[in-house]
């Protein structure tokens, strides 16, 4: 019966409710069930309102049309293009919807189509002639379009209507106009290059012009763009080919004037300067020359040498290639050998042989002379080689002076030819640049072209009454839920097993169901003693089982009831559950410890004279006191008299001797007592109990109340057997479901008869 103290833990509907934790959606149902009918009045509400709202608003048709972007361009002459395709990445498509959505393209559509005194977009259109326009709705006032306007004001949500000046009119009317167009686009584009175009009016001949009219000017801004943007380019090409011919032609009369400037011509334009064909020529002839030298020196020396050792002179080829010598040798021979035929006919002073020798000897001496001269020519031609050798290193000197000085000069032209030629491809490329623009402009085409055109819908493309009258539904579905679970939480009442668990730490031991057909005066104990077999018969016999089997060896002697406030049950479940054990053949003696308001007595149906007070105080004995009820078998001690300090009562020696003859005499001792939370009665007495059992009415007992009641107990250090639910309704709880075995009730409703 003693124990420690117990924190309480959080009700289920608080657990249901806190952040952080998994929210039972089982619970969350059974919450629903149990509000039906408010779920029902919500949806029905919803509904009335939904179908309403769709006759009040005006039917709108949306037509539809598709331009697709095609990154693909023409391949005309294989020329590059100057203004290229777009790539189809999702960047270019979110670009493209961007221009499309732009009020500058928005305002063009509308002009060209004269929408901005078209009194669908232009609120101020449909005024009469000389009425002054005043501020359209906003915010929730525009939302609550159906809502008479003098309502709105008269009940604050929205200001009266301000009076436009004619200049704000104007403008502010555009404004509008605008955002009504804007709101009635609708662009889609997904991975696809296509994109989809809706506009929503309230005429569907007008969505579809719309639609296509927005499509068309689209892909005539395409190509507007890149006609322009190709004719500035062709004209930006023209100006600057001008400018780089000039810089062309300067830049090459530079490199002329520089050449002829430095005597840096040459006969090809490619090839070498004069100076270096020059210096080219003078090596080649010096090193003709130095050969010549070399051989007719060599050869000049080959004759005084052997003019030297007085050797002949006829191998010398100069000698014996000249004519001269070759006719006067044959002459020496013919006479040689006429003086070798006469040698023999005539002696030696004869004068023809005289003759022959002096003709030989002048043959000889011409001889010589003609070797002499011709030695004097190789002289002569050594001289002349050498003087023309000289000449030549002089001559070619000069000519590396001068193209030493050339060399230097030709750093600088070959700069000049390097502007220059990088002056002519420039000017060949932007050349052909715009040759290649010049052609393009004949074929441009634009990047997105239309798919499908939009036809004026047949259909509107706003909810009709069905829609509205299911959104209605859903809507305050949902807002019925919201109220029915805000209503679960802040209905306090304790329901179920899992509840008392959390919250009060105290196992569930009965349901004592709701005995709702009892006929007028008929108690419950007289149900319980007609129907033993009954539900409610079986609550009172799980009670008793549980106290009994709870004790182990000892079973409970003294059992109190009590409860955390009145009109809880707790004096009916006291009194039958000391009938039942009466009727269970055992000796069962009932105690009616509510000093302040009594009723075991008239719950029994006795009238009576005196009772505990009477023998406490001495007026009365134990066997005077102590009634017993024949029909049931059941003793019970009642109250009669007041007593102005109940608490005395309890802790009066004679109290203590009365409940210790009670434990030797009965089996069973149910004390009746009052409510914790009204009166410390309860308290003293749960010391004079083995234990203690907590009453809680099923959906009344408040959370808050049993949790102070159960910790007033803990305090004193009684730890309560259980908790009991009374006047149950068995059906309800197990149809809504509340997590526990009660839930069940259904299925075993077959083992009891009621």
């Amino acid at each position: 019966m003693r124990g420690e103290i117990v924190q309480t833990s959080p009700s289920l509907s608080d657990r249901m409710f806190e952040g952080g934790e998994v929210i039972d959606v089982g619970s969350v149902f059974s919450v629903l069930r149990r509000r039906k009918w408010l779920l029902v009045a919500c949806c029905v509400l919803g509904v009335v309102l939904g179908v309403s709202v769709s006759l009040l608003v005006t039917p709108k048709y949306t037509a539809r049309a598709q331009i697709v972007l095609d990154p693909r361009q023409p391949n005309y002459a294989d020329l590059q293009a100057v203004l290229s395709g777009l790539p189809a990445d999702s960047a270019t498509i979110a670009t493209q919807i961007r221009l499309l959505q732009s009020r500058g393209f928005h305002a063009r559509v509308m002009e060209d189509l004269g929408l901005f005194d078209d009194p669908e977009f232009n609120p101020f259109a449909a005024l009469p002639p000389g009425a002054v326009p005043r501020a359209p709705r906003e915010g929730l006032a525009r939302a609550l379009f159906f809502v008479p306007r003098d309502w709105l004001v008269a009940v604050g949500l929205e200001d009266p209507p301000r009076p436009l000046l004619e200049s704000e009119a104007a403008a502010r009317a555009r404004e509008i106009a605008l955002a009504r167009f804007a709101s009635g686009l609708e662009l889609s584009g997904d991975l696809s290059y296509v994109i989809g175009l809706s506009f929503t009016s309230e005429d569907p001949v007008k969505a579809a012009l719309i639609a296509n009219r927005m499509v068309e000017m689209f892909v005539d801004d395409q190509l507007k763009t890149k006609l322009l943007a190709t004719s500035r380019v062709s004209l930006w090409l023209e100006e600057r080919l001008a400018s780089l011919k000039r810089e062309v032609a300067d830049a090459e009369a530079a490199v002329e004037r520089y050449r002829a400037e430095h005597n840096l011509l040459s006969a090809e334009a490619e090839g070498p300067t004069l100076s270096e064909q020059e210096l080219g020529d003078l090596n080649r002839q010096l090193i003709e020359a130095r050969a010549e030298l070399a051989e007719k020196r060599a050869r000049l020396s080959l004759v005084r040498d052997l003019e030297r050792r007085g050797g002949s002179l006829d191998s010398v080829p100069e000698v014996a290639a000249s004519p001269i010598i070759t006719n006067l040798r044959n002459q020496e021979t013919e006479l040689l050998r006429q003086e070798a035929e006469l040698s023999t006919l005539y002696g030696e002073k004869h004068p023809r042989m005289v003759q022959l020798r002096r003709e030989k000897a002048n043959l000889q001496a011409k001889i010589r002379a003609e070797i002499a001269r011709i030695l004097r020519t190789l002289e002569n031609d050594v001289r002349g080689v050498a003087a023309r050798v000289a000449a030549l290193e002089e001559q070619l000197s000069g000519v590396k002076r001068r193209t030493a000085v050339n060399r230097e000069a030709e750093v600088r032209l070959r700069e000049l030819e390097r502007q220059a030629q990088a002056s002519r491809q420039l000017y060949e490329t932007f050349l052909q640049r715009y040759k290649e623009t010049r052609a393009q402009q004949e074929i441009v085409e634009p990047d997105v072209r239309i798919v499908a055109k939009a036809t004026p819908p047949a259909a509107p493309s706003t909810p009709g009454p069905k829609l509205f009258a299911a959104a209605g539904f859903g809507v305050f579905f949902v807002l019925g839920s919201v109220l029915a679970l805000l209503l679960e939480r802040m209905d306090r009442g304790l329901r179920s097993a899992r509840e008392v668990e959390a919250l009060l730490g105290l196992p569930t031991l009965a349901r004592v169901p709701l005995l709702q057909r009892l006929g007028r005066g008929r108690k419950p104990h007289r149900y319980l003693m007609d129907k033993p077999l009954s539900a409610y018969a079986e609550a009172l016999r799980g009670i008793y089982t549980a106290l009994k089997l709870g004790a182990g060896d000892r079973p409970p002697r003294v059992v109190m009831v009590t409860s955390s406030l009145p009109e809880e049950g707790k004096t009916t479940l006291a009194v039958s559950l000391a009938i039942f054990a009466a009727r269970a053949r055992k000796r069962a003696l009932l105690i009616d410890l509510d000093l302040r308001h009594p009723s075991v007595h008239r719950e029994l149906g006795w009238q009576i004279s005196s009772g505990l007070v009477e023998y406490v105080s001495g007026e009365r004995s134990r066997e005077e006191v102590v009634q017993h009820d024949l029909e049931s078998g059941l003793y019970f001690l009642p109250v009669k008299g007041q007593t102005t300090n109940p608490t005395d009562l309890l802790e009066h020696p004679r109290t203590a001797e009365l409940l210790a003859w009670a434990r030797e005499t009965f089996d069973l001792v149910v004390l009746d007592t009052a409510p914790l939370a009204s009166v410390a009665d309860s308290r003293l007495a749960a010391l004079l109990a083995d234990k203690v059992l907590f009453v809680l009415r099923w959906g009344a007992t408040e959370a808050g109340a049993a949790a102070e009641s159960v910790q007033l107990l803990r305090e004193i250090g009684v730890e309560p057997a259980g908790a009991v639910f009374t006047m149950v309704d068995l059906k309800k709880h197990a149809k809504y479901g509340y997590g526990d075995l009660a839930q069940y009730y259904r299925k075993a409703a077959k083992y009891y008869v009621d």
